[in-house]
């Protein structure tokens, strides 16, 4: 008789769950019809990079570094990252003006800005695409009963180690077999006192060093 033990079980419901993902971040809705959005599941050691190189970013981005210090300890038990993303030029030619050009064609011979988060200037409706996936996604594992969170941090982590590449804006939707939710415990890699002296240095703005979005 064929027996199979729990992490086995779990170890292959994870990959199934995330594949079941991907597949409804594919089929919602996208504007236009067009389904330009990559996505790519990355697991173990490559969470490890990212971990360690969000963790690098202690100066630039706490934001960051907190996040990284969290999937470390994600990793411990069985946790997987869907990253989607997409070219920031628009092929909609809807004019617009939401990214701040009269017109798409505008926009997309403007000078490209590279920052730690995303390459702009980009779409809008590139943007709500690729969102609309990411809830699709995030909706999907809930129903599987996974701990589940959206980031921006581990996504454009990957894309600044290429792990994802060819996108110039990005998104993660990150999922847990975990014993007990870790998205509500992330506060525990910061102490009260460290806490408050971020919050009180970088907010209002939430424009740079929390994030850390552009040099200086």
């Amino acid at each position: 008789m064929a027996v199979k033990q729990m992490s086995d079980l779990i170890g292959s419901g994870m990959d199934r769950a995330v594949e079941l993902m991907s597949v409804a971040a594919y089929t919602s809705f996208r504007f236009s019809e067009r389904n330009s959005v990559k996505f790519i599941a990355i697991e173990k050691e490559d969470l490890e990079q990212i971990a360690e190189y969000c963790f690098s970013l202690g100066d630039m981005s706490p934001l960051a570094a907190r996040d990284g210090r969290n999937l470390v300890q994600m990793m411990k038990e069985p946790c997987s990252l869907l990253v989607m993303g997409d070219k920031r030029k628009s092929d909609f030619n809807y004019d617009c003006g939401a990214c701040g050009f009269a017109s798409c064609a505008g926009m997309n011979r403007a000078q490209e800005v590279e920052s730690l988060t995303a390459n702009g200037p980009s779409c809008l409706f590139k943007n709500m695409n690729m969102g609309i996936a990411a809830n699709a996604a995030a909706s999907m594992a809930h129903k599987l009963g996974l701990h589940c969170r959206v980031f921006s941090t581990l996504a454009f982590s990957a894309k600044a180690l290429e792990i994802i590449e060819g996108v110039d804006i990005c998104i993660s939707v990150c999922v847990s077999a975990g014993k007990k939710n870790p998205f509500f415990d992330r506060h525990e890699y910061w102490t009260r006192e460290h806490w408050d002296e971020i919050f009180a240095r970088e907010f209002p703005t939430y424009t740079r060093g929390f994030i850390g979005a552009v040099e200086d």
